[in-house]
């Protein structure tokens, strides 16, 4: 199976929310994606995207949330925040921006999913929710996007 499949799979299942075009993955189904990473040949990059929705159709794209999945080179390693920059702590302390899979190291890949979905679903994102109150009640939601020149 290929990486698009399992996407294209993921997207599909009950519980997941459509709007018009576009699917966001529910969290239980990216556990499914997780678990499914295993029988993909992992040499393709994805960028992970989490999203705050509220019942009603309120959208919030968590950007600074990102999971960025890169395949390339002989070493697989997380990338860290700038230690200088000033995302609330729930992030810099939870989260790394983006893992440098080594060409071929499948485990990682799957291991590096796991890891962020893990975290990324314990946190509370008190922050956003502050910012705007209308969040506190959304549900967390998920895209997965392939890199630009993967067909």
């Amino acid at each position: 199976m290929t990486i698009k499949n399992l996407i294209d799979e993921t997207e599909n299942l009950q519980g997941n929310l459509a709007k018009g075009n576009v699917v966001y993955i529910s969290v239980q189904n990216m556990d499914f994606f997780a678990d499914q990473l295993e029988t993909v040949d992992a040499r393709l990059g994805i960028l992970i995207t989490p999203y705050l929705i509220v019942n009603n159709g309120g959208l919030y794209e968590l950007h600074y949330y990102e999971f960025d999945i890169e395949v390339r080179g002989d070493e697989s390693y997380y990338v860290d925040y700038n230690p200088r920059n000033t995302l609330p702590t729930e992030i810099t302390e939870n989260l790394k921006p983006q893992v440098i899979i080594a060409v071929g190291d499948k485990n990682s890949y799957n291991k590096a999913v796991k890891w962020y979905l893990a975290n990324i679903s314990k946190m509370e994102f008190k922050e956003d929710k502050e910012h705007n109150p209308k969040l506190q009640n959304a549900q967390l939601f998920f895209q997965i996007f392939m890199n630009a020149d993967i067909d």
